[in-house]
């Protein structure tokens, strides 16, 4: 029978997973969802499944052996309620002579099985006639077939059966690189692949990949996913093209006057500024400053802490004046301790896409660009990444502030500041100077693309009476290099 075509989207349960297919999977059509041991597989089944229950639709799982068990288990853990009048379970029995293998058989398994358990399970499907199906796993079915030709049999007979009506089919696969592992993402409508990262460090990273879709678009290339209490969460991978808007000809002032004169007036409204300096050069508090005025107009703002705790950052902030706890505490800023072994770039990214949408934040400090750096230390495209998400704020008309910093006590470029300064619009640059056996602090902006700024080097200085900008330093030469020399 001809394989009926169908144009409705059924949604698939799995957060941000709707999103990457556009909508979700075609309805009556057939899915192969395949990925090693662990990846997911039987929770994505979960979700797919809850999510058919609670719009009234019927669902049978069909499983091999004592597997449901585990399915039922799953589902109470995740506190759902697999209710009777619409869910079916239904356990394929393998034989021990098919479990023995082909030496331990009087006759072949392609004679003995079809007639009693693949007509088994079409019966059962008849019998339900369920809008949706997992098969979970075509792996384990595979023991019915020894060679591809009844393999290929099966699986096809089982797509004739589900193919005339409007059942939507989610079958899991052990992923391999076989024949028969091809042979089933061929006939398949769409292919959706999980996979788990294991790194040096830290807690497993697991991806996804649509590797095929017929007849629709989608979002291409991996996007990372967590298994979470409540079922897997999807990050669909940021596609900064998607989120055009006309950006406002507006500065974004610091309320520190003399700061804002080294810009010409304040930094552009979206737009990106890298805060480059050694450690405890000020770079944090410089972009503090920039953040609590803004909240303090009742602009909402987002800050990312990589490198220091939550704690740290409010109490120094509170020495210098620039508290923030009730800045948090009104909900005008976001303070966020990110864990680098905890999170991926796909997670963070969607975090700093929650603060955008939906608390319409306008500034957004990362600080610092290194420490988001080590969060994805296997991460060959970074830069490629991180282009996308200022583009991303850039056209949503998000002020950023990025924290870079040298190596050194007077500093020299790491690889990510190297990498970072052709994204930047604007550079702000601290140093430290000897001068008189005492260490100081130098101010200048060296990049500003988006109009003109102040040329000259200044002196930083902080206080208990806060940030203080100083006169240029006119009689010194050779500031930046930290050892300047007195009398040019």
């Amino acid at each position: 029978m001809e394989e009926k075509t169908f144009s409705a989207l059924i949604p698939t349960g799995v957060p941000g997973l709707d999103d990457i297919l556009r909508g979700g999977l075609t309805e009556g059509k057939m899915y192969l969802l395949s990925g090693s041991p662990g990846t997911g597989k039987t929770t994505f089944s979960l979700q797919f499944i809850t999510e058919g229950i609670s719009r009234g639709e019927r669902c049978l799982y069909i499983t091999v052996g004592s597997a449901g068990e585990d399915f039922v288990a799953l589902a109470k853990a995740c506190s759902v309620f697999l209710d009777p009048d619409l869910f079916s379970l239904h356990s394929v029995q393998i034989s021990g002579d098919i479990l023995g293998g082909p030496e331990q058989r009087i006759f072949h398994s392609a004679e003995a099985e079809p007639a009693g358990a693949i007509n088994d399970l079409l019966t059962e499907i008849r019998r339900v006639r369920p809008k949706r199906l997992v098969i979970d796993s075509m792996s384990d079915l595979r023991l019915l077939s020894d060679d591809l030709v009844s393999y290929r049999r099966l699986v096809l007979a089982m797509r004739r059966e589900l193919g005339a009506g409007d059942c939507t089919v989610v079958i899991t696969n052990n992923i391999g690189q076989s024949e028969l592992d091809a042979h089933l993402e061929t006939i398949c409508h769409g292919v959706i692949r999980l996979e788990q990262v294991v790194l040096g460090y830290g807690p497993v990273r697991r991806r996804l990949l649509v590797l095929k879709e017929r007849g629709r678009a989608y979002r291409s290339g991996w996007h990372d996913f967590k298994i979470e209490a409540a079922g897997i969460r999807v990050f669909p991978a940021l596609i900064a093209g998607e989120h055009r808007q006309k950006a406002r000809g507006e500065q974004v002032d610091s309320g520190n006057k003399n700061l804002d004169l080294l810009f010409d007036g304040g930094l552009d409204r979206g737009s990106t500024t890298v805060i480059i300096g050694a450690s405890g050069t000020g770079k944090t508090t410089i972009a503090n400053l920039y953040a609590v005025a803004a909240a303090r107009r009742g602009e909402h703002v987002a800050v990312y802490l990589f490198d220091e705790t939550d704690e740290s950052y409010r109490e120094r902030a509170e020495g210098l004046g620039l508290g923030v706890d009730s800045l948090v505490n009104s909900g005008l800023m976001t303070l966020r301790q990110i864990n680098v072994a905890e999170f991926s770039r796909g997670e963070f990214t969607a975090m700093l896409i929650r603060e955008v949408e939906e608390n319409s934040a306008q500034i957004v400090v990362i600080d610092t660009l290194s420490g988001y750096a080590s969060a994805m230390p296997d991460e060959k495209y970074l830069i490629i990444q991180l282009h996308e998400l200022l583009t991303y704020l850039c056209q949503k008309g998000v002020t950023t502030i990025l924290t870079v910093e040298q190596h050194g006590l007077f500093g020299s470029l790491t690889t990510e500041v190297e990498n970072v300064s052709y994204l930047a619009d604007s550079i702000l640059l601290i140093r430290f100077f000897e001068l008189r056996g005492e260490i100081r602090r130098a101010i200048s902006v060296v990049k500003r693309r988006r109009g003109k700024h102040e040329k000259t080097i200044r002196e930083l200085t902080f206080s208990a009476e806060g940030i203080i900008i100083g006169n240029t330093l006119l009689e010194m030469q050779g500031v930046l290099t930290g050892v300047p020399i007195l009398g040019v």
